[in-house]
């Protein structure tokens, strides 16, 4: 397992033991894919985290909070796993600087984040 991602496993304050197998490949696989994006909203400087999942755009609070079902189902409800593989996939991507960043106006963002709020 390579440094990088043992560093961030740290800094998450999880254990190798706690992440899956599963959730590290998929999580591996999202930021190599290209799927973290970060948008960053024009004139405030409001930052957004996103990871493209297999059925829709997941918002991520770093550290904190995935709208995925997995974080509420197995993270929050189960306490199964101290976190899902999309804020996974955020705190790697961010640590190696592999994310796309999408500059958009305060306005537009409103609207973006109306869809990633939506209940699917």
């Amino acid at each position: 397992m390579s440094q990088h991602v043992i560093q961030t496993l740290q800094e998450l304050g999880v254990t190798i033991e706690e992440v899956t197998l599963k959730r590290l490949k998929k999580a591996l696989e999202t930021v190599s894919r290209g799927r973290v994006k970060k948008y960053i909203f024009k004139p405030s400087g409001r930052v957004v985290w996103v990871v493209v999942g297999k059925e829709r755009d997941y918002w991520v609070i770093p550290r904190l909070y995935c709208s995925c079902d997995d974080f509420y189902i197995n993270v929050i409800s189960r306490r199964k796993s101290p976190l899902c593989y999309h804020l996974l996939a955020q705190a790697l991507a961010e640590k190696a600087g592999n994310y796309e960043v999408f500059n958009v106006s305060d306005e537009e963002g409103e609207k973006l984040e109306e869809e990633w709020r939506k209940i699917q």
